[in-house]
This record gives structure tokens, sequence and C-alpha cells, in this order.
């Protein structure tokens, strides 16, 4: 089971609660995201080793591009910032402005000497067809598995080549979240014959620069608790789950068909 941090960089107090998660938790792979505030930060985490591995959680829904605005006209407003979801979903951008974006951000990681272990994307954006085939040409260009959203979009990019997990589980989250709900949607994917699952979770220390820019304050104290219980890595260790990153999607590029 890959468990991953989404949001790494946004913050302060989410790069320390991502750390805690990975240290004291059972965090085991995160999502950086490098056009924010604490990008710089966690980038040092990374390179230290800290926090010892991440994918890129492509942004063009929040903040400003890494590459010029005026290269990339249909991601961002007049004042050069990222268009919002809302936006973007009844005005598809161009898509060789969210390749050239997407690259750009990919290739600032590596330019700091950070692997890179996949690919999402903020908002889940790449639900919009247009990013999603941006999605998948920077994955062949890296070589890079990615994450998928639902069944029908795993059996897509399968079909063009490029590596995902078996299932994925973006459901934990705000009030869904507990132990619980957590086992069951653990126990329901491997009940199902899957082999490789991907949890998303959004762990981080609430601060004044998170209540500034995103409505997922508090909650995340509460994610990164339960991910930090004893009881959590107790019960995974004794129904046979492993943890894992993206690595292992790669390795098992050709798994058995989902049951």
């Amino acid at each position: 089971m890959i468990v991953n941090a989404d949001d790494l960089g946004v913050t302060a107090g989410v790069n320390h609660g991502i750390l805690l998660g990975f240290s004291r938790g059972i965090l085991s792979s995160a999502s950086l995201m490098v056009n924010q505030d604490g990008t710089d930060a966690a980038i040092e985490y990374l390179r230290s080793g800290l926090i010892p591995r991440a994918g890129v959680h492509l942004c063009i829904s929040a903040g400003r591009p890494v590459v010029d605005p005026g290269s990339v006209r249909s991601l961002v407003d007049e004042e050069g910032f990222f268009h919002r979801p809302s936006y973007l979903m009844h005005n598809p951008p161009e898509l060789g402005d969210v390749i050239r974006e997407f690259e750009a951000q990919i290739d600032k990681v590596l330019q700091r000497g950070v692997s890179v272990t996949h690919l999402d994307t903020h908002h889940h954006i790449h639900r919009l067809p247009v990013v999603l085939e941006a999605l998948i040409h920077v994955a062949h260009r890296y070589n890079l598995p990615v994450r998928h959203l639902e069944p029908q979009m795993r059996d897509y990019v399968r079909a063009q080549g490029v590596a995902t997990p078996d299932w994925f589980c973006g459901e934990w989250i705000g009030p869904a979240v507990s132990l619980h709900a957590l086992f069951q949607a653990v126990k329901g994917a491997k009940q199902a014959g899957h082999r490789i699952v991907e949890l998303m979770t959004h762990p981080g220390l609430a601060d004044a620069a998170l209540a500034g820019k995103s409505a997922y304050v508090t909650e995340r104290q509460r994610e990164l608790a339960l991910l930090c219980a004893p009881e959590t890595r107790d019960w995974l260790k004794a129904n046979g789950i492993e943890l894992c990153d993206y690595a292992c999607v790669l390795e098992a590029r050709s798994p058995a068909p989902c049951i």
C-alpha cells in the first residue's frame, strides 16, 4: 500500500506534519507542490533524506506558474495567477501550455537534485481530458508512473503504456477520516484482489499560512494523528499489508488484471 501525503510544500506546517507522518506514522510517499511558499524548505527535507521520497503534485490551479506566465496564457488570469478549477472546467487550457508548465515543474525538482517517484495533480485537475493527455505525455518523457482516479482512467492510462496502481482511494478526507474507514477501504481493496493500492492523505500541522490559502486546515491534524496512531501500523502489519512507494508500481508494470 502506498500511503501518499499530498500538498508537500504548501506551507511550513504541512511540511512539518508530513515529516512527522514519515518518522512516526505510516506515510510511505508524498507529492511535492513546486510553486508554493514552502516548496524550498520541502526540497531541503528531501535532499537531506528527512522526507525520503516524493513525486510531483503538478499544479495549474493555484498560485503562479514556474514558467513565464506570458508563455502559458491559457492557464493564467490577467495578473499571471493560475485560474481556479471551476474556470478550467469550462475553459479547457491549451495542451501545449499544460505540457510546458508540467515539464518546468518536474525539471525544477530534478535540477535541485531530488528524484521524482511519480506524478499526480493538485485538485485532481487531470480529470480534464486535455490535462490527462498532458500528464501522459510527461509521464512518458520522464518514465514515471501516475495516479489514476477511477478504474476507467486506470485502464486508459495503462493502455497508453503508463504505469499506475491497481486501485486508488481518494475518499479518506474530511468527515470520512477515521480508522474504521481506513481499515474498511484497505480490506475492500484486498478482498477485490488488488495488489498495489494508493491511499491519498492530507496530513499537516495547521498554521496561519495554511488558513490563508486552504479550507482544509484543522482536518489535516486529525489525519496526521490517525496516521501516526500505533494501532494503525499494528493493524496493517496484522493484516499483511506492506507499505511501499511508487517504485513498486514500476516494478509491477504489467500486473495481473484486477478482479
